[in-house]
C-alpha cells in the first residue's frame, strides 16, 4: 500500500520541479513574445502538484492512524 503513496509523492516532486523549471523559462519566453502563458502554466502545474502532494500525504497519515488503532484494539 505504501509504494502506491510513495510514487505518488515522486510523482508530485517531480510536477512541483517541472512547474518551476516552466515557471523560470517563462520569463524569457514572456520577454520575447509579451504573453504570460507559460508563467501562468507554471504556477497552475506547481499548485496542482502541491495539492496532490498534501493529498496524499493526507491519505498515508490517516492509513497510519487506523493501522495503528486497529492493532490497539487486537491486543486488548
Amino acid at each position: 500500500m505504501h509504494e502506491k503513496s510513495l510514487k505518488a509523492i515522486k510523482g508530485s516532486i517531480c510536477g512541483v520541479c517541472l512547474g518551476v523549471l516552466i515557471f523560470i523559462a517563462s520569463f524569457f519566453v514572456s520577454a520575447a513574445s509579451g504573453g504570460y502563458f507559460y508563467t501562468a502554466t507554471g504556477v497552475g502545474v506547481v499548485i496542482a502538484s502541491l495539492i496532490t502532494l498534501i493529498f496524499s500525504m493526507s491519505i498515508m497519515l490517516m492509513e497510519e492512524v487506523t493501522s495503528k488503532d486497529n492493532k490497539n484494539i487486537k491486543s486488548t
